[in-house]
């Protein structure tokens, strides 16, 4: 999967990694950061309010749901990979 666009709500933007523009998101600020991937997935990372930690969020769509666990699975090993 790739990444189509970053959001920042932090600074209030939205960059398209396609053609490379930037909009605005016109969401409150916020510490949040929403990555927009190919075939309706997504990944948010925020950090946590309580613990020295972040949190990621991932969203998928499958056509059962195998195939969207399998889609979690590959996003979870991906940001692994980035992270660790």
């Amino acid at each position: 999967m790739s990444v189509i666009s970053v959001r920042d709500y932090e600074n209030d933007s939205k960059r398209d990694l396609i053609d490379n523009t930037i909009t605005k998101t016109g969401l409150p600020k916020s510490n949040v950061l929403y990555y927009e991937m190919s075939g309706d997935a997504w990944c948010c990372a925020r950090p946590s309010g309580t613990e020295p930690k972040i949190k990621f969020y991932i969203g998928v769509k499958g056509n059962n749901i195998e195939e969207a666990d399998g889609l979690i699975e590959k996003i979870t090993s991906d940001l692994l990979d980035i992270v660790e």
